[in-house]
């Protein structure tokens, strides 16, 4: 079996990706509403009593709520099923290097835009000059690259339009993510930043790229089964399909200067203040040891699953 350097034995989870790992996390409550029931449980079992002092009778259900319990309590953490969706994700990609295409537009934008989202969040802080990280940290369980690091760690999402940026909202993914990038920060100097405990999420609302705006225009002329470009209802829909992916009229002009408008009027500019919606996240000591642990259970079953493959790759067809 081929288990001399297996690859998953000190694999880092991607920040992008943590919040996958942190689905359902146990809670110090839950931990001791079971120990309490145990306790109630097993008093009744053996004294004949409830917590009360009231004479009660054992009956086979309680039997069976009380293995349920202690077997529980007894197996500890598991990964929920969400976590080993992930994990099944991350072996195809890294032992088979079998992945799917993420590609989407929305993704693009994202991708191409980062800059213009961090000079809206320069705009909001005075102008203050915010400058794009391609530094990949990592720390011993995960690894990551920050939009920005200074002041506080800060992360940008683009929004796609006005719609998607209304509904933006901070999620548990994005909140995650956040609280990886704090963490890794910690292992390293970085002068600009004031603060590894606290960081941002931003929204921004910016013009989408030229080359986007052009494949939609592409996809709407398809769609409408290509028409001249003088057909009234094509142009009408251009029109609106530059409302829809403009932003900042003047920044898009002096971008593409030789880009000719369909729109006659250049009115659908919206204020800076209002392309941009932060949330503020903060890390625990908790949160670090939900990290820790999680990932560790991930790097076991992914270090399982690895052991298992090879055995079956192993094994010969048995024939008979």
């Amino acid at each position: 079996m081929q288990t001399e350097n297996l690859q998953f034995a000190n694999w880092k989870a991607r920040c992008s990706s943590l919040g996958k790992l942190l689905t359902n996390l146990p809670t110090e409550e839950e931990a001791i509403k079971i120990a309490n029931e145990i306790k109630e449980l097993t008093n009744e079992r053996d004294y004949g009593v409830n917590a009360n002092g009231n004479k009660v009778k054992w009956t086979e259900n309680k039997d069976n709520r009380l293995a349920l319990l202690l077997e529980k309590q007894n197996k500890g953490e598991e990964l929920p099923p969400g976590a080993i969706t992930y994990l099944e994700e991350v072996f195809r990609s890294h032992f088979w290097k079998r992945k799917r295409f993420l590609e989407n537009k929305y993704l693009t934008k994202g991708t191409v835009c980062e800059e213009d989202a961090l000079e809206l969040v320069s705009i909001r802080d005075d102008g203050f000059y915010y400058r794009k990280n391609d530094e990949h940290l990592n720390n011993d369980y995960i690894q990551g690259t920050p939009d920005n690091l200074q002041v506080i760690i800060k992360d940008t999402k683009t929004s796609w339009d006005m719609e998607s940026f209304e509904k933006a909202e901070l999620i548990t993914l994005y909140e995650w993510q956040l609280k990886g990038y704090m963490w890794i920060a910690h292992s390293y100097d970085f002068p600009e930043l004031e603060t590894k405990t606290e960081a941002e999420l931003d929204y921004c609302l910016v013009n989408a790229p030229l080359h986007l705006l052009q494949d939609e225009k592409r996809r709407m002329w398809l769609n409408l089964g290509q028409p001249e470009e003088d057909d009234e209802d094509f142009i009408e829909k251009m029109m609106q399909l530059e409302r829809n992916m403009i932003f900042d009229t003047a920044k898009f002009k002096k971008e593409y200067p030789n880009y000719d408008f369909y729109s006659p009027i250049l009115d659908f500019s919206i204020p800076p203040h209002m392309r941009l919606k932060s949330f503020k996240v903060n890390l625990t000591e908790d949160d670090i040891k939900h990290m820790t642990r999680r990932v560790k259970m991930a790097r076991e079953w992914l270090i399982k699953k690895e052991k298992e493959t090879y055995k079956l790759l192993d094994n010969e067809w048995q024939t008979n």
